[in-house]
């Protein structure tokens, strides 16, 4: 009866232990949803429409596992030094050990790093981190199902076009209104 009472005991710790257990990138972006700071904006999968005459069926398949991209964005004008603390914090969650680097772009003072959650041939969940010399940036997390990365790579290539209607209003609702108008 004791050894029950002591599995059952260690039972209960061990789920419990599990249980809280969290991923600091989902801790930072619910932390920073219900701060003013930031910014956030779900993008529907189909503002982008990819050409499915040059993807492979498989491909298509894991394009359309993506229904959504969640976008948060830092909109805070204090100093450099805090908008820069606050990317490196940003930089820190998404270098958490549950994600792995994919790659890293430098572009006109812009910094892009992608990562990902999954195996390489089955994705589940890629992160964008962009940022501007300012330290102005931005966290993208882009959820599908089993993606490959090289299909994600190919299917990046193809895009046909953004639904202008659904990304206008999307930039529109992220711009504030000048009082004036």
């Amino acid at each position: 009866m004791k050894t029950l009472k002591n599995f059952l005991v260690l039972s209960l710790f061990i789920i419990f232990a599990s249980a809280c257990k969290s991923d600091p990138l989902e801790d930072y972006f619910v932390n920073a949803t219900e701060s003013s700071d930031f910014f956030v904006v779900n993008i529907p999968a189909n503002v982008v429409e990819f050409d499915t005459k040059k993807l492979d069926p498989e491909t298509i398949r894991q394009i359309k596992s993506i229904k959504k991209v969640n976008v948060l964005l830092y909109k805070n004008d204090f100093d450099t030094d805090v908008k820069k603390h606050e990317f490196e914090k940003a930089q820190k969650a998404v270098k958490s050990k549950a994600y792995k680097s994919l790659t890293r772009i430098n572009n006109k003072g812009y910094r892009f790093s992608f990562a990902y959650q999954g195996k390489p041939d089955k994705i589940d969940e890629v992160i964008l981190l962009g940022k501007d010399s300012d330290y102005n940036f931005a966290i993208a997390l882009i959820k599908g199902k089993g993606i490959n990365v090289n299909n994600f790579a190919k299917a990046v290539k193809h895009i046909k076009k953004v639904d202008d209607d659904q990304a206008k209003s999307i930039i529109e609702m992220m711009i504030p209104k000048k009082k004036n108008e």
